[in-house]
């Protein structure tokens, strides 16, 4: 085992060379404005990445991105703790209500062990879904983007 270190940040690997300019971003651009109707996304929980106060502003600062897409249309999955976003306690329910009120649908897990304690959430965008419809319709969806 070569356990030598270097001492410079050389990157001779052509990888690398390919990734040192904008031509991935570039590339990433036009992609994003040939294919911005639909964006699909799953919420799993009401967190991203860890279950900390980081999380959630990660998760805050992902959907005010959301919201000031250039989308034609967001349809949002809740699932498990996903549904704690619905909770008026939640410190990220009005963030939320936000993507709610820019979003075509939210879909929501009527099964998830979360949603039985919430109120009714009495808004027509929010439309609840059995776990098995929910799984049949994101298992058909090209590009849908899972929040964990």
């Amino acid at each position: 085992m070569n356990n030598s270190q270097k001492n410079n940040l050389e990157f001779s690997d052509p990888q690398f060379e390919t990734f040192s300019d904008n031509t991935v971003l570039d590339e990433l651009q036009e992609k994003i404005v040939e294919d911005n109707s639909v964006k699909y996304v799953l919420i799993k929980h009401d967190y991203y990445s860890s279950d900390s106060d980081h999380g959630r502003e990660l998760l805050r600062s992902f959907i005010a991105n959301l919201c000031e897409s250039s989308f034609k249309s967001i349809i949002v999955y809740l699932v498990d703790e996903g549904a704690r976003l619905l909770d008026e306690s939640n410190p990220l329910y009005n963030d939320f209500n936000r993507l709610i009120d820019r979003a075509d649908m939210v879909i929501v897990d009527k099964y998830s062990p979360f949603f039985g304690y919430l109120s009714d959430p009495g808004n027509s965008k929010i439309i609840l879904e059995t776990t098995l419809s929910i799984t049949e319709e994101i298992i058909y969806l090209t590009d849908l983007l899972i929040l964990e």
